[in-house]
Order: C-alpha cells, then sequence, then structure tokens
C-alpha cells in the first residue's frame, strides 16, 4: 500500500496560508496576509504565526512616543508630598556658587533638591548663570519663599 500525500492546499497557519506544494517532497509554498511568500517544510508548520515584515509592523504601532530625560525626571523623582509652589518666587542663597543670593522660580521639584529658573542675579553671577543658561539645581534647605 502506498501513502499519499496530504494535500495541505488552503490550510491557514497564523497569517499563512499554504498556497501549493513544491517540487521537494514534504515542502510547500507559503502565503502571508502581507502577500510575502516563503517555502516551509511539513515539521515547521507549527513555527508560521507571521512574517518579520509584519511583526515590525505590529511592533512599531505598539511603540510609545519617547519623552525627553526632563519629563521622564520630571515623573519619577517627584516628591511626595511637593514643598514649593510653582507660581512663586525663591530667595536662593548658595554661597559656593554666587556672590549674592539670587531669585529663582521653581522649575521642577526632586526628593531633598529643586531646580530653579533664576530671574534676578548679581552682575558678577551674570557669567557663571548664562553657561548654566539660567537654571540651577540646589537642595532645598538653600531655599526660602519670598512672601
Amino acid at each position: 500500500m502506498q501513502k499519499t500525500k496530504r494535500d495541505r492546499t488552503g490550510e491557514k497557519y497564523g497569517e499563512y496560508t499554504i498556497i501549493s506544494p513544491t517540487e521537494k517532497d514534504k515542502v510547500w509554498l507559503a502565503r502571508c496576509s502581507c502577500g510575502r511568500e516563503i517555502t516551509v517544510e511539513n515539521g515547521r508548520m507549527w513555527k508560521l504565526t507571521r512574517c518579520k515584515s509584519c511583526a515590525a509592523k505590529l511592533r512599531a504601532d505598539d511603540r510609545r512616543p519617547k519623552k525627553d530625560k526632563y519629563t521622564e525626571m520630571k515623573n519619577w523623582m517627584k516628591p511626595k508630598r511637593p514643598k514649593f509652589d510653582h507660581e512663586a518666587f525663591y530667595k536662593i542663597e548658595d554661597r559656593d556658587r554666587f556672590y549674592q543670593p539670587v531669585i529663582g522660580k521653581l522649575i521642577n521639584e526632586y526628593g531633598r533638591s529643586a531646580s530653579f529658573e533664576i530671574t534676578n542675579w548679581h552682575e558678577v553671577d551674570g557669567k557663571e548663570l548664562r553657561k548654566w543658561n539660567h537654571r540651577i539645581n540646589v537642595r532645598k534647605e538653600k531655599v526660602v519663599e519670598i512672601s
């Protein structure tokens, strides 16, 4: 008794549909839903899900837009109970960096430190502030709110 070859034409495996047999025994031609064609052996039919180009398209659709470094820091370093108000001005007394105390507005608050945009400074400190783009990061204990 002679074995007959099983006709797999029309069977679906993932996104692939078997189109026709090839010249080789136990090898089939399969077409993905996107139109890409491959040859597959009988023993590897179970691996057919979707082609690489389809998988790449799916991954591209699932990607979230990247956040910039500032936004990421803002989210995960945010203190549980904020100490400062974004609308108020603060006097920053950092004698290691500035000749006289500077005035700034809060940008972001972290655990033990905060970032400020400097709005008022002594002319001696101007060159150093321009180097930092008028933004500094200081420890909270060096900051006092101006009423």
